[in-house]
C-alpha cells in the first residue's frame, strides 16, 4: 500500500517534469477556489500560491509554491509544493510531496507524505493508515489504524489504534501517547518514552538497518550506508526545489544564470562576502531584544537560501553544457541530469567538498548580484521615466 502511494506520486511528479510549458507564464499567478463554490469534478490547479476553500466532489490535483486548503474535498487530495497547508475536510486520501506540511483538518482515509517537516495537529484525525517519510515529525493527531515512519525525528503525542513501525533517528513518546498496538522500531538509541504513555502491546527495538549494514565485517571500513541515504534525501529534495524554481520562478533563474555568466569572480567574491556576513548579522541581531525576531527570520531566510544556492550553480551548469542542444525547451530533463553529475562529484573524496562550496558561493552570490543588478535597472528606469 505504502509503495503503491509512492509510485502514485513519483508519477505526478514525472508527469510535471516533462510536460510542455505554457507560453509567456512567468508563475506567478494566484489560484483561488472561493468558499462559495463547488466543482462536482475532478479539480486541477497549479501556480505560486493555491487556495481551495470551496467544495469539490472528486479528487484534487495541486501543484504550487504555497498550497491551501481548508475546503472540503470529496474524494482524494494529491499535492506538491514548498510548503502546503491543509485545514479542511478530505472525505478520502491525501498523498503529499512538500518542502513543509501542517495537516490541521479531518482525513477519512490515509495519509502518504514525503516531506521536509511535517506537523499532523491535534485538531487534525486520519481515518485509516499514515506513512510518513520525512526529515521531522510532530504527530499529535489520532489515527485509526496504523503509522509507518521514516524519519529523522519523531515525536508522538496522541491516540493510534493500531501499531507503530518506525526506521528514526530519534523517537519520543510523551505522556499523551496512547498506542492501541505494539510499538516497533529500528534506530541506533533508546526511544525516550514518558512512564505516563500507553502502549498496549509492548515495545519492540531493533538496530538499525544501517547500524547493522555498517558494522558488517564486509563493509565494516566503507561506512557508506548513512552517507548514501543521506545522499538520496538530499538528491530529492533538490530535485523538487528545482522543479518549483523552474516552474514558477523562471525570470529569477534566468536573471541568476545570466549574472553567472558575466559575471563569475565577481559572484564567487559575493558569496564568499555573504557568507561571512550573514552568521555576524544574526548574532548582532540576537544581543538585542528587539533584533531577535528579525534574527530568526533571517535565519530561516539564510538556511532556503543555502538550500537554493546549489539549485542555481547546477542549473548554471547544465545551460552552459546543453547551449547547443536547446536547453530552453528541454531544461527540466537536463536539468535532471546536471543534478544527477553534481551529485556524483560531491561523492569524491575531497573534490566533494570543493564541488560542494564552490556550488553554495557562486549560487548565492550569482543570486544576489542578479538582484541587486535588477533593482538598479528598475530605478534607473524609473528615474529616467521620471524625467521624461
Amino acid at each position: 500500500m505504502a509503495l503503491r502511494s509512492l509510485a502514485i506520486i513519483f508519477l505526478f511528479l514525472c508527469t510535471i517534469l516533462f510536460a510542455e510549458e505554457e507560453q509567456g507564464s512567468d508563475g506567478g499567478e494566484i489560484i483561488v477556489l472561493p468558499s462559495n463554490a463547488v466543482v462536482d469534478n475532478d479539480y486541477f490547479a497549479n501556480g505560486r500560491t493555491v487556495e481551495i476553500s470551496g467544495t469539490v466532489n472528486g479528487d484534487v490535483y495541486v501543484l504550487g509554491g504555497q498550497i491551501f486548503i481548508d475546503g472540503i474535498v470529496n474524494g482524494d487530495v494529491l499535492v506538491a509544493g514548498g510548503s502546503v497547508e491543509i485545514s479542511g475536510k478530505v472525505t478520502k486520501n491525501i498523498r503529499l510531496i512538500a518542502g513543509q506540511a501542517l495537516i490541521s483538518g479531518q482525513v477519512g482515509g490515509n495519509i502518504t507524505s514525503v516531506t521536509g517537516t511535517i506537523e499532523l495537529s491535534p485538531s487534525s484525525s486520519i481515518g485509516r493508515n499514515a506513512v510518513i517519510v520525512s526529515g521531522n515529525t510532530d504527530l499529535e493527531s489520532k489515527v485509526g489504524n496504523n503509522v509507518r515512519l521514516y524519519a529523522s525525528s519523531v515525536r508522538i503525542s496522541d491516540g493510534i489504534q493500531g501499531k507503530v513501525i518506525a526506521y528514526v533517528g530519534h523517537l519520543r513518546l510523551t505522556s499523551k501517547a496512547n498506542i492501541g498496538g505494539s510499538l516497533e522500531y529500528w534506530s541506533n538509541k533508546n526511544a525516550l518514552v514518558d512512564p505516563n504513555a500507553k502502549i498496549k502491546e509492548g515495545i519492540i527495538h531493533h538496530p538499525s538497518f544501517f547500524y547493522d549494514f555498517f558494522h558488517s565485517k564486509l563493509l565494516k571500513g566503507l561506512k557508506i550506508g548513512s552517507k548514501l541515504a543521506a545522499l538520496l534525501m538530499n538528491f530529492f529534495y533538490s530535485f523538487i526545489i528545482g522543479l518549483v524554481m523552474l516552474r514558477y520562478f523562471p525570470r529569477r533563474v534566468e536573471r541568476t544564470i545570466e549574472t553567472l555568466n558575466s559575471k563569475p569572480a565577481q559572484s564567487l567574491v559575493a558569496g564568499i562576502v555573504l557568507l561571512f556576513l550573514l552568521p555576524v548579522t544574526m548574532l548582532v541581531l540576537l544581543i538585542t531584544i528587539l533584533g531577535a525576531p528579525f534574527a530568526l527570520a533571517l535565519l530561516s531566510l539564510t538556511v532556503i537560501g543555502l538550500y537554493t544556492a546549489k539549485v542555481f550553480s547546477v542549473l548554471w551548469l547544465s545551460t552552459n553544457i546543453f547551449r547547443k542542444l536547446e536547453f530552453k525547451k528541454h531544461r527540466r530533463l537536463y536539468f535532471s541530469f546536471g543534478l544527477i553529475v553534481y551529485f556524483i562529484l560531491t561523492t569524491i573524496p575531497y573534490l566533494g567538498t570543493i564541488v560542494t562550496i564552490a556550488a553554495l558561493l557562486f549560487g548565492i552570490g550569482g543570486a544576489a548580484l542578479g538582484r541587486m543588478d535588477n533593482e538598479t535597472k528598475n530605478h534607473n528606469f524609473l528615474g529616467l521615466w521620471g524625467k521624461g
